[in-house]
């Protein structure tokens, strides 16, 4: 009832003001003023001699809501003529943010690396990677798309269409566990899948994401080119997140690109264990292919481009001359420094070098370098599992049955 309450006075807000009346000095600002670049225009070494300058700041910024926050959305104009829109994201809740940017850096250097490869460049496979930077602990820029729109929004729009209330499937859910636990019975996967399906049937149909796809993209030639592109970047998104150990993809972190059909993905980090610091790989779902995802991209196309992707990638990245585990080792190694100095006693200090590097006493270096070798092994066998197929057979193929099937 509160969440209801809430969302009515939300739409009430306003939904955008002129820079001009909270900071004049972006009012004022032009390249005039001084030559700044684009937020994340040096992400990636890139030549320096060409760089995207901010000509001016466009006066109205509108409120909007994105990536679990109120966001402000600014327009920045560029030398080049393009208007750049960013998301000023300010959230008390950023604690994780700098693992979030290893993992979009790391995601980055991979881009690099299919861009090399002949058959991951001929079927246009290039990871979606938002630039993210960061202002302050607590705020940071976010490259925006404003024709992108999360999962989540998606389903709660169908749900608005259809005059029903998009939380009553999560209500029936937990009302036919209580039953369940009531009588005294675990709630098994059989249980479970008995309320998916029953959810299926009377609340959310398969087909929901395939009319939202039709229903937006009337022309046949459109519908067709954002079916293909969206195989190919599930099956990225799904490639990296079972390969790379990552968290969770969620349905409200998954932005759909509507003017391309590009997927980007907020807060991926490494799933990383609180206790031990080793990477989750209990997971019964390898990756998200939910029922409706596979309605929209069809049998067909998961059984073939989408299985033929997330070949091409892994075989891609176990190429020798790649040298992916020395990437892999750099990131992880900030992460799991991260994590030990988080559970190390408060006594134990984490020193930062000359170069910025954190550094850590020799004892607990050592265990890191074992935890950090442990970790690369991981996510290598994994990578070479799927880089290798017999005809038809392969280990994707079963992994895909067993997202499809869970």
């Amino acid at each position: 009832k509160w969440i209801k309450i809430l969302e009515a006075k939300t739409k009430l807000l306003p939904k955008s003001f002129l820079i001009e009346e909270k900071c004049r000095f972006l009012s004022n600002f032009s390249r005039s003023t001084a030559e700044v670049e684009l937020p994340g225009e040096f992400l990636l070494p890139k030549h320096s001699h060409y760089c995207v300058l901010i000509q001016r700041f466009m006066p109205r910024v509108e409120i909007v809501s994105k990536h679990g926050a109120a966001a402000r959305r600014l327009h920045i104009r560029g030398h080049n003529g393009k208007i750049y829109p960013y998301l000023v994201v300010n959230d008390s809740g950023l604690a994780d943010a700098r693992r979030e940017e290893r993992v979009l850096q790391l995601l980055r250097m991979l881009n690099h690396l299919l861009a090399k490869h002949k058959e991951t460049s001929r079927r246009f496979l290039n990871l979606t990677v938002a630039r993210v930077v960061a202002v302050s602990p607590q705020m940071r820029l976010v490259q925006d798309n404003p024709a992108s729109d999360s999962l989540l929004s998606i389903y709660q729009g169908r749900c608005a269409k259809r005059q029903q209330d998009h939380h009553n499937p999560i209500a029936r859910y937990y009302e036919r566990l209580s039953a369940v636990q009531a009588r005294g019975s675990q709630a098994s996967h059989q249980v479970l899948r008995e309320i998916l399906k029953e959810v299926q049937s009377t609340m959310v149909p398969r087909t929901m994401l395939r009319e939202w796809a039709t229903a937006t993209f009337q022309s046949a030639t459109d519908y067709w080119t954002f079916r293909k592109v969206i195989t190919l970047q599930l099956a990225l998104a799904g490639f990296v997140e079972y390969v790379l150990h990552l968290s969770r993809l969620n349905p409200d972190i998954q932005y759909i690109h509507q003017d391309s059909g590009l997927i980007n993905v907020a807060y991926f980090k490494f799933d990383v264990d609180d206790v031990s610091g080793e990477l989750d790989s209990n997971r019964p779902v390898p990756f998200r292919l939910t029922p409706n995802l596979t309605e929209l991209i069809t049998s067909v196309g998961v059984a073939g481009p989408l299985t033929a992707s997330m070949i091409a990638a892994a075989r891609c990245l176990v190429h020798p001359s790649f040298k992916i585990q020395a990437l892999l080792r750099a990131v992880l190694r900030d992460e799991l420094i991260a994590w030990h100095k988080k559970n190390s006693d408060t006594n134990q200090t984490v020193t930062v070098d000359t170069n910025g590097q954190q550094q850590v006493d020799t004892k607990d270096g050592e265990a890191i370098i074992t935890m950090v070798g442990k970790a690369v092994t991981a996510i290598t066998a994994r990578l070479t599992s799927l880089s290798q197929f017999d005809g038809t057979e392969s280990k994707v193929g079963q992994l895909v049955a067993a997202a499809c099937s869970t």
